[in-house]
């Protein structure tokens, strides 16, 4: 077919399509726009849908001519009456956006956390919020956080749900989207400096600290949250303290001075300098850290670092919420305490107690043989040899497993298990990947062991045997 001719049917298709006198139906108007003279929750008549500039040729209800409108900024043309129903469906939020208080806040396909990702927003980007939906709200670890789903619509045409928590609400005032401020103030309030000087910890590590059952994999002192306004130091002794002591008779035997709590001492800048802080949140799988220069208090309460997209809270004198968005894109919450315990003496403390129930059979023994199961010999520092463990390949020890043993103490018994069991020791074989952990019972002749690998557990809590364990008796060789 001759060229021209197709270019002059293309162009005369393109002409009938955009001005054609038929309706494709109504709309409603999603997002202000009075450049073409109307307003988000407005029912207008749509005429023409072109694909080549993305746009409809749209006409009000009361007007005589026709304006044209982006695509996304109507609902697909459908019956009057249809429209009519969406827009009662949106009367709640008919002039209502939003702005966006966190970078990197996700607009999901459905209303839950796991929801697909569709979107992510810019922090202070404005949204207009559609509707609100019923959905799984999310929690932080004190409960479910305030707010809504909400179904919301961005200024490039995506649509999808959102939570509210991290959403600032507002009404359209006259033709302008205003955007309302986030900072309710500057000035950093008694609140927020008495944080400053606490040692901020995980959550778990009161609970653990309250049961005794202290998970040492996940317990540091350096763990937790820190603002950087304060440096931890050991208080100056004074002149008293610090005076000449007499020369000890014996200068090989050492006295052992037991040092006072660290103190908090803020920090303070020099006329006309401006103090750089860093905050720090570690936990056994976190390292992250903000520099800031100020703190500002959001309108919802929150602290908010600079204009990092870090969020705080405080709960009472001595929870805080630390809110962030991580790598992947999601909104990411940890929890903290201020705890008047020392963390290292109580760790200190559970070390040397493992470490002497692990020496008690070394004293005890040091050997423990079986005829069927094996010799094992422990040692002074928390070591073992197992010999022989051949009839425990390959149900309880690996084959690739050897027989030097990292002995150690990682779970703690239910009350009802102790009345059965001494404990559990748990074996690091060298070659073998797992632990293998044995509930252990003493007795003035030897020792029994059971395999715990199907024992019920919650953490480091033991709280039910196996079916059908494997038992073994040990007897001591000294």
């Amino acid at each position: 077919m001759n060229k021209k001719i197709v270019f002059l049917l293309s162009g005369l298709l393109s002409l009938i399509l955009f001005t054609g006198c038929g309706k494709l139906g109504y709309s409603l108007v999603l997002w202000n726009n009075p450049e073409v003279g109307v307003h988000e929750g407005q029912i207008v008549k749509v005429y023409v849908k072109s694909n080549i500039s993305h746009s409809y040729i749209i006409m009000g209800l009361e007007n005589t001519h026709k304006v044209e409108i982006p695509l996304w900024q109507i609902s697909e043309p459908q019956s009057k009456s249809k429209t009519e129903k969406l827009a009662a469906r949106y009367s709640n939020y008919e002039h209502t956006y939003a702005n966006v208080k966190l970078d990197g806040l996700p607009i999901r396909s459905g209303t839950e956390n796991g929801s697909k990702q569709v979107y992510r927003l810019r922090k202070n980007e404005v949204i207009r919020v559609l509707y609100q939906g019923k959905g799984v709200k999310p929690t932080n670890g004190h409960g479910e956080l305030p707010g809504e789903w909400l179904r919301v619509l961005t200024e490039t045409g995506t649509e999808g749900w959102c939570y509210s928590y991290n959403l600032n609400l507002f009404e359209r005032t006259e033709n302008q989207i205003a955007v309302k401020t986030e900072v309710v103030e500057e000035k950093i309030d008694e609140e927020i400096t008495a944080a400053f000087s606490k040692k901020w910890y995980p959550e778990e590590y009161k609970s653990m600290l309250s049961s005794g059952r202290l998970d040492l994999s996940k317990m540091d002192e350096s763990f937790g949250f820190d603002f950087g306004q304060v440096e931890w130091k050991y208080p100056e002794k004074s002149p008293e303290e610090t005076s000449d002591l007499p020369l000890d008779e014996n200068p090989d035997e050492q006295i052992e001075v037991e040092l006072p709590e660290k103190i908090p001492v803020p920090k303070v800048a020099k006329e006309g300098e401006t103090l750089t802080f860093t905050a720090t949140l570690r936990t056994e799988n976190l390292d992250k850290r903000w520099t800031y220069t100020k703190i500002k208090k959001n309108e919802d309460g929150a602290y908010q670092l600079d204009d990092h997209g870090i969020y705080i809270t405080l709960i009472g004198k001595n929870s805080l919420t630390v809110q962030y968005m991580d790598t992947d894109g999601k909104l990411k919450s940890e929890n903290f305490v201020a705890l008047s315990q020392n963390i290292q003496a109580a760790i200190e403390t559970e070390i040397e107690r493992r470490n002497l129930e692990i020496k008690s059979f070394v004293d005890e023994g040091p050997v423990y043989h079986s005829s069927n199961y094996g010799t094992i010999i422990f040692s002074e520092d928390n070591t073992a040899v197992w010999n022989n463990f051949k009839l425990l390949v390959p149900g309880v020890i690996s084959n690739r497993a050897h027989g030097n043993i990292k002995v150690s103490i990682k779970y703690y018994l239910s009350n009802q298990l102790k009345k059965e069991f001494d404990g559990i020791l748990t074996f690091s074989f060298e070659g073998m990947d797992e632990d293998v952990s044995f509930f252990y019972k003493k007795d003035p002749e030897g020792l029994r062991l059971e395999d715990a690998k199907k024992a019920t557990a919650r953490g480091n809590l033991v709280t039910a045997r196996g079916s059908s364990p494997l038992v073994m008796y040990f007897s001591k060789n000294h």
